[in-house]
């Protein structure tokens, strides 16, 4: 579902002080579109070294005490930081925290976020948070970005590409085990109306079955990829379109896939 207008306001308040090494990560950004399954209760300010969470805290929080807001600070380490900000009756939680510079793709400019994690990344990077701390939230969204961006399969196959810890196998496996939550669990989460716990699980189930079968098909020397179509669009790989299909790899800070046209290699995608 889309931002709350309290958490629309509060990001673009403090959309000046982000940048390409200090950028908003996490739910919202796969949370912004109106069809998504729920409202991220937080946000995520991710930074590409830990020396820099700190200072970048102090900035948005003296932001947000000069436009009225109250912070309540609930953490303060130095490379985690977490407040609640507040004005009224409304509020939200925002995190600061260091996270690898390691992606697939460069950070992207937005509106009203500043800086923000491309919506690729994000979704690998909640398929290993799921993995990491088997929260339903996380469940959620990588059922979210399986049914409207890249199949959870090729989600899997990628993400050990981020974490070498992990294999294909070892990813969906982990995921399909945690990923049980009960019906109280499920309730506690802020979800559209009608979305329920029986959709989810038939839904999960079948996403789970389908990773399994592409992952059986891809070549082993390819583990960690993206496949990108024609237009540099990540896609889920098959038989039919594996010849056209370009391999993409992560990178430290990310790089945009590019094409040949008369011998000039020009970039794919342009920032949004």
């Amino acid at each position: 579902m889309p931002l709350t207008e309290f958490q629309r306001k509060v990001l673009k308040l403090l959309a000046a002080n982000r940048n390409p090494e200090n950028y908003v990560a996490g739910g919202i950004v796969l949370n912004q579109a109106p069809e998504s399954p729920r409202y991220s209760d937080d946000a995520d300010l991710f930074h590409d070294t830990a020396e820099s969470v700190f200072a970048s805290a102090e900035a948005d929080a003296q932001t947000l005490a000069k436009h009225g807001y109250r912070v309540d600070w609930e953490s303060r380490q130095p490379a985690f930081q977490r407040a609640v900000a507040s004005l009224g009756g409304d509020s939200m939680r925002l995190d600061w925290a260091f996270d690898s510079a390691f992606r697939f793709f460069p950070i992207e400019s937005e509106p009203d976020l500043g800086f923000r994690l491309s919506v690729w990344d994000a979704g690998i990077n909640k398929l290993l948070a799921l993995v990491g701390r088997a929260e339903p939230r996380d469940a959620i969204d990588v059922l979210y970005f399986h049914r409207t961006m890249l199949s959870f399969g090729a989600t899997c196959w990628a993400g050990a590409g981020k974490d070498p810890g992990y294999t294909p196998e070892l990813l969906i496996n982990e995921a399909a085990r945690l990923a049980r939550f009960t019906v109280d669990d499920f309730n506690a989460l802020n979800l559209r109306p009608g979305y329920s716990v029986r959709d989810f699980r038939q839904e999960w189930m079948a996403a789970v079955g389908s990773a399994r079968r592409l992952i059986a098909t891809l070549p082993p020397a390819d583990v960690g990829c993206l496949y990108l179509n024609s237009d540099g669009k990540p896609v889920e790989p098959s038989v039919e379109m594996f010849p056209t299909l370009k391999k993409h790899f992560g990178s430290v800070r990310g790089a945009w896939p590019t094409v040949e046209v008369a011998g000039i290699l020009t970039p794919r995608f342009g920032r949004s």
